[in-house]
């Protein structure tokens, strides 16, 4: 039975790893490797400024991406 319902996946949840996901997974590992390398050798300027900004330009144009995407699709509704 387990068999049946690996076959019947729904596409739209699939993880596309070239796109946003594996942007957000990428910046996971690199994170963590800078915040890593600036405990271990005690670089503040990394820890304090340079991982945080990293992440606030990313996370901002990841947040800037999906709202694009809200708009097309409301665009795409009101046009229906």
């Amino acid at each position: 039975m387990a068999k049946n319902n690996m076959k019947k996946r729904d596409p739209d949840i699939d993880v596309i790893w070239f796109g946003l996901d594996g942007l957000l997974i990428l910046l996971y590992v690199v994170l963590g490797s800078i915040y890593t390398y600036g405990i271990v050798y005690r670089v503040d300027w990394i820890i304090g400024i340079f991982a945080p900004a990293v992440c606030i330009i990313i996370c901002w144009s990841v947040f800037a991406r999906y709202c694009v995407e809200v708009v097309r699709f409301m665009k795409q509704q009101t046009k229906r």
